[in-house]
């Protein structure tokens, strides 16, 4: 690796302000663009002085490399972790994919700028940022190789495959503008799978089980409560790719969520109830919903607002704690009705999920005092209704990472993460496949539990 030139011994000062120095060009050049942007206003950013800068960077084009070193270095440790201790060579092909969306999540800007301006490097940057991004690709070829020496692929060209797999992860960031409001970060991931693994699978030689479960909600029928949240869409999302059929209520001022559903044009199996339409969830529009879908097989209702702001300064603490306030009280008003819906049939499934981690930012009060009250009404409850064999969980959601945050939450991410034991941000599918389990068959003797998927918080 060519040394960027520093007035500075320090190596670990050199690392901490170079790093200072890539986070606040990532904000500043998605902002107004690489060419625009000057080192004086990158300076200012950063919180470094003008000749300071000096000291650690000569041209922006050293930023490019260090910001390209930077984000390299997130993607490889995050494929390495992804996989430890995973033996099943094409579980570890998935977790890689679902590493690579997760990151660029939360780093969408960063991956764009690098495609759109690597051209702008001199031969010998160019030559060093195009090898690590090859080194980065033979990860994806290693575990191919893996797969088809233990006869779970068809015999393939791994690196023109590994490629394949990569681009198409990358279109996630660079057709972003014509694939948000149609696809989720989900169904994203599924897709590329089911495109891998249909087209390459060995029939005789592997039977995925994730293949054998894609249908295993087939015929259930899911009525999803607060359906609006990022939480509540995401669930939604993954319960459609399960085959279930599904009646969602949310407020309709929650539509343009991060995971745009845009599922009343493409599931006939989906209804959507909103409260300007329908009117707010209530036993009376359960009794509707029950009349217009059947008997309901499964609940799963959402407590949180959703929040996503790690400050306080932009939020609407009194319109938050209203909303929190109003969810706990409809989770109280529709027990007893879930309840003698499905006491009548003698089955069925209640999954509640407290608000998430983020809530606690929008009213701390409030967002303890709905905790603790979902927690009491699902045990209350399942108490209750074990002798019908029905079954009352929950799911506490810490604080789950994947998203796109404004320059100022993106701050104050490490300083969340140094509370968590883990020492590290949740991701959806944590929440999903944690929820998942609690509503299908293999969770039948479970009642009454309360897990708390959050990295070690309680």
């Amino acid at each position: 690796m060519p040394i960027i030139p520093t007035t500075i011994k320090s190596k670990e000062l050199v690392e901490k302000r170079r790093e200072q120095i890539v986070l606040a060009a990532i904000r500043l050049f998605a902002k107004k663009g690489f060419h625009k942007a000057t080192l004086r206003e990158l300076s200012e950013v950063a919180g470094i002085s003008h000749g300071n800068i000096y000291d650690y960077v000569g041209t922006k084009e050293d930023i490019f490399f260090l910001l390209h070193e930077f984000m390299d270095k997130l993607a490889t440790d995050a494929l390495h972790q992804s996989i430890e201790n995973i033996n099943d060579p094409v579980e570890k092909l998935r977790r890689m994919v679902r590493s690579e969306f997760n990151l660029m999540y939360q780093w969408a800007d960063a991956i764009l700028l690098i495609y759109q301006e690597c051209h702008i490097l001199n031969k010998p940057l160019l030559k060093k940022l195009l090898k690590r991004e090859s080194a980065h690709i033979r990860l994806y070829e290693i575990v191919l190789q893996e797969c088809i020496k233990k006869g779970l692929l068809l015999d393939c060209n791994t690196k023109a495959v590994a490629n394949l797999i990569k681009a198409m992860v990358d279109t996630w960031v660079l057709k972003r503008w014509d694939l948000k409001e149609h696809i989720t970060q989900l169904e994203m991931e599924k897709s590329i799978l089911d495109l891998v693994f249909h087209g390459l699978i060995n029939g005789e030689g592997y039977k995925p089980r994730h293949l054998k479960d894609m249908e295993s909600l087939e015929g259930k029928v899911i009525l999803v409560v607060n359906g609006g949240t990022v939480l509540g869409e995401a669930t939604a999302s993954f319960l459609i790719s399960k085959g279930a059929k599904l009646a969602i209520h949310n407020d309709g001022a929650k539509i343009d969520i991060r995971f745009p559903v845009s599922i009343r044009e493409r599931s006939e199996k989906v209804r959507v109830y909103s409260s300007k339409e329908d009117g707010q969830m209530s036993p009376r529009l359960f009794s509707q919903i029950v009349a217009d879908f059947g008997p309901i097989d499964i609940v799963i209702q959402d407590l949180g607002i959703g929040n996503m702001e790690k400050t306080t300064s932009e939020i609407n603490i009194s319109s938050a704690s209203k909303e929190l306030e109003a969810n706990f009280s409809c989770a109280q008003d529709l027990s007893s009705s879930f309840e003698a819906e499905m006491v009548k049939r003698g089955s069925g499934k209640i999954l509640y999920l407290a608000p998430w981690a983020w809530d606690k930012y929008a009213d701390h009060l409030r967002y303890r005092t709905v905790k603790a009250g979902i927690i009491a009404l699902t045990q209350a409850l399942a108490n209750r209704l074990a002798a019908s064999r029905i079954n009352v969980n929950c799911i506490v959601p810490g604080y789950i990472g994947g998203f796109k945050y404004s320059g100022a939450e993106s701050e104050k991410i490490s300083e969340v993460i140094g509370h968590i034991p883990m020492g590290c941000l949740g991701e959806m599918p944590d929440i999903l496949e944690t929820a998942y389990f609690l509503i299908s068959d293999s969770s039948k003797y479970l009642t009454g539990q309360v897990l708390e998927v959050a990295g070690g918080i309680n």
